[in-house]
């Protein structure tokens, strides 16, 4: 790999923040997004969120950490949720130790009342609260196919205002399809660059023969400038939706 792909590569895996050094157009990308999402709380109970993409690199973990404190800072109870137990990077990015009790850790328990002894209340964050992925498990799907993973989610439902829940991308694993039938609604994050037509297409597939809600599009990454507005106003998180009745693959 070249020096230049080694820099794009390091580059995807950087962590930016909403915050108040955060450029104006990329805090307004997200706080369109949050009003949306608001909006379907309020007229369908869309409260768990899913967050996928279909390959790696294409950011979805970025979106999830900045969606989480988006909502947050409208008040909101939000827990984040790493399901990415093959490449965990919700922890590395919040600088979570690994050894930390997570989800692997109350899942193979097989005891509730383990949860809250791994939740971890992130101040620096918006004070959302994170629960980490936990110990690597040899096995990932069987593991979040468990029955106590309903018991999970729907005790963190009971308690925060929105549930994020970080996962694989659908078109290399299944378990971002498996813990769908836990969510409210997904999110689909897409790159320039990165994500093909194709594979965009595959994952919508993969989410669709699950019945999975998916709520939408998110292009990350997206350089209005470099596509030739002229006004230098340009989001660096844009967002689409789509009639989810629109199975065709236009």
């Amino acid at each position: 790999m070249s020096a230049k792909a080694n820099k794009k590569f390091a580059s995807h895996r950087k962590l930016f923040l909403v915050g108040k050094d955060a450029p104006f157009s990329f805090v307004e990308a997200y706080k369109s997004l949050r009003t949306n999402l608001e909006f379907l709380s309020t007229t369908s109970n869309c409260k768990t969120i899913l967050i996928t993409s279909s390959v790696p690199e294409e950011g979805k973990s970025n979106v999830a950490v900045n969606l989480a404190m988006t909502l947050a800072a409208s008040n909101k109870r939000v827990v984040l949720v790493d399901c990415d137990m093959r490449k965990s990077t919700v922890s590395r990015y919040m600088h979570i130790s690994r050894s930390q009790a997570g989800l692997s850790n109350v899942i193979s328990s097989r005891d509730i009342s383990t949860l809250a002894g791994a939740l971890v209340r992130m101040k620096e964050y918006n004070g959302i609260t994170v629960l980490p992925v936990g110990i690597t498990p040899p096995n990932p799907t069987e593991l979040l196919s468990m029955p106590i993973v309903e018991e999970i989610f729907s005790a963190l439902q009971r308690t925060f205002d929105y549930v994020i829940i970080d996962t694989p991308p659908v078109s290399v694993v299944t378990d971002a399809a498996v813990i769908s039938r836990i969510s409210d609604g997904v999110l689909l994050i897409v790159r320039p660059g990165v994500t093909t037509i194709q594979g965009a297409q595959l994952s919508k597939k993969n989410l669709e023969a699950v019945n999975a809600h998916i709520l939408g599009v998110v292009m990350n990454g997206y350089n209005a400038k470099k596509t030739g507005r002229k006004d230098g106003y340009s989001y660096a998180y844009s967002y689409g939706y789509y009639d989810n009745r629109d199975t065709g693959d236009k």
